[in-house]
């Protein structure tokens, strides 16, 4: 039996990107629903579990820790981008290979190939990047970006319930193909075609955990700007538990200047995790940061 993981990003006092009168958090829970449903119903010996099922919060080393605990076989988290692009991109942790390469590249052409069907799409490439959701889970996890919810004609399609139940679909056969799982449901005999060898599940261990430093000290948005080293170590810090300066924007908007969007990023972690929100960097705000990225 294999164990499958769906996790829709953000949830509950959390609501992600927004733009056209959407939520990130509302769209990524109908994909990871209609991923689950068409796994279990078309596919034998699998068992799909959601981070959450409800618009709910969970911290994000929660989420990986629920998925290490139920021993899951693969993990995919599930996103919309923002910050003014347009397209679909999928990211693992740096340095990652082997299974989880080969699951992101399943992922990545069946669900851009669904998505093309619907018109033109920005292939934004099979990425790298240190998110914490694929950073702490012990198996092949790799985070998809479904389009841009801040683009007209990105969010046109995530009005779409036929669209998003396309590409959660799309995800299911990903993960499938990945898998290797052999077709039909309790319903439907199982085909005679041989069934494929399942691939053998990747190894605990993961490149070695980045080491972020952070600076003592205090830091806020003022004129002129506060920047430098210090700065980008906040702001790099912040992106690897997903509150970006400006997500989407060129290297996520972490440029070393403590600006309005840094500060704005600062204020919405403190929201998150019951520190004063006030947008200003000092000695709770790093001691929390700290603890969550060890």
């Amino acid at each position: 039996m294999k164990k499958v993981w769906l996790d829709a990003g953000h949830g509950g006092t959390d609501p992600g990107a927004s733009g056209y009168g959407l939520k990130e958090k509302d769209v990524v829970l109908k994909i990871v629903k209609y991923a689950k449903s068409y796994l279990e119903a078309n596919y034998k010996n699998v068992q799909v579990k959601l981070t959450r099922s409800t618009d709910v919060f969970y911290e994000l080393s929660k989420r990986a820790s629920m998925a290490n605990q139920w021993g899951a076989d693969l993990f995919v988290s599930v996103h919309a981008n923002a910050g003014g692009g347009t397209g679909f991109e999928t990211f693992r942790y740096p340095g990652t290979a082997g299974k989880t390469l080969e699951l992101q590249k399943a992922l990545h052409n069946e669900i851009l190939t669904t998505m093309k069907a619907y018109g033109q799409i920005a292939d934004r490439g099979l990425k790298q990047a240190n998110l914490a959701v694929v950073r702490e889970t012990r198996m092949p996890a790799v985070l998809t970006e479904n389009l841009f919810i801040d683009r007209k004609e990105d969010a046109e399609r995530l009005k779409d319930s036929g669209f998003l139940k396309a590409v959660g679909e799309a995800h299911a056969r990903g993960i499938a193909k990945y898998l290797g799982l052999s077709g039909g449901s309790s319903k439907q005999p199982a085909t005679t075609a041989p069934k494929k060898e399942a691939p053998k599940k990747e190894s605990a261990k993961k490149p070695a955990v980045k080491k972020y430093t952070l600076p003592t000290g205090i830091y806020k948005y003022k004129s002129p700007m506060m920047k430098g080293t210090a700065v980008r170590q906040i702001q790099e810090a912040l992106a690897a538990l997903y509150f970006y300066p400006e997500k989407g924007a060129k290297n996520n908007g972490i440029d070393g200047y403590y600006g309005p969007k840094t500060a704005n990023a600062v204020k919405r972690f403190q929201v998150m995790h019951g520190l004063s929100a006030d947008g200003i960097y000092g000695p709770k705000t790093k001691a929390k940061l700290e603890a969550l990225l060890k």
